[in-house]
């Protein structure tokens, strides 16, 4: 039987794949992370970032598939590397790595779009998430890892259920007719939850396929977003007044995604108009 390890499974995304793999009976499944919150299949509790603790893991279950959540610098990159190219991973024959589109803020979509990124430009004025993300990708390039890998760009992941509560903020925010908060002109990309969990397992199943974006079908706007939820509130009939902050999902110019190799067979609408009516219904 084939066994999938996920590096982080136990909350939100990572823990609506471990289900949904799960659902089909013909995987074994474990997780790591730091929470001792109990799943379905096997759990293992230790720090992803410390390498011993993920050795012990590696070589006690031998996984032949990783899907890793939780990669978000060049040291995780490089303890995973390390330990595959040491022999630690001898059985795994494909190791998927949740990147970011937020990295196309700062090049060329057109020319960067599912190609490696170059490491001829200058992250002095990239800071944060997207810095790690940038230098993670980098990092595992240059490894032997990369030949048995998929690096997917997710877009915005969001669901009625958003531990963050962005989406949920969203939804109340478009009860407000104004919309001076938003970002009018920018066309991005974003992705249900549970549509993101379908496309990883999809790509699971698949040889590995080097870097890949993940899109729906179409691209929207900040007031299309807010138009599409304000739909779905008014048809409801559910009237909040929410404080209004800085808009949750925000980009620094176009990133309209448009994948060649993984797409969701749903426009963002539609996705939208779902989670809107799952969260004022469970209001």
């Amino acid at each position: 039987m084939t066994k999938i390890l996920v590096l982080g499974g136990t909350r939100y995304l990572g823990k609506v794949i471990v289900n949904k793999i799960l659902e089909g009976n013909s995987f074994e499944i474990a997780t790591l992370s730091r929470s001792k919150e109990k799943i379905k299949g096997r759990h293992f509790v230790g720090d992803r970032k410390n390498v011993d603790d993920l050795k012990k893991v590696l070589v006690h279950f031998c996984p032949n598939i990783i899907i890793d959540m939780i990669n978000f610098d060049e040291e995780d990159s490089q303890g995973i590397s390390e330990l595959y190219e040491y022999g630690f991973i001898s059985e795994l024959s494909h190791y998927i790595m949740v990147s970011s589109f937020f990295v196309y803020n700062h090049f060329d979509y057109d020319f960067f779009s599912e190609k490696k990124l170059t490491e001829n430009f200058n992250l002095s004025n990239i800071e944060g998430y997207t810095k790690r993300k940038i230098q993670s990708e980098l990092k595992l390039y240059s490894s032997s890892l990369m030949d048995i890998s998929t690096i997917l760009r997710l877009p915005f992941v969001f669901s009625s259920d958003d531990y963050s509560l962005r989406f949920q903020y969203l939804c109340e925010l478009s009860s407000i007719k104004s919309k001076s908060f938003a970002e009018p002109s920018f066309k991005y990309s974003l992705v249900r939850k549970d549509d993101a969990a379908e496309a990883i397992i999809k790509v699971f199943k698949s040889s590995p396929i080097g870097i890949t974006d993940l899109s729906n079908v179409g691209h929207i706007t900040s007031n299309e977003i807010l138009d599409t939820l304000n739909g779905v509130a008014n048809q409801i009939k559910r009237s909040v007044n929410p404080e209004i902050g800085s808009f949750p999902y925000s980009v620094e110019k176009d990133i309209c995604l448009n994948s060649q190799k993984i797409t969701i067979d749903m426009s963002i609408q539609d996705a939208l108009k779902i989670e809107a009516e799952n969260y004022w219904r469970s209001k």
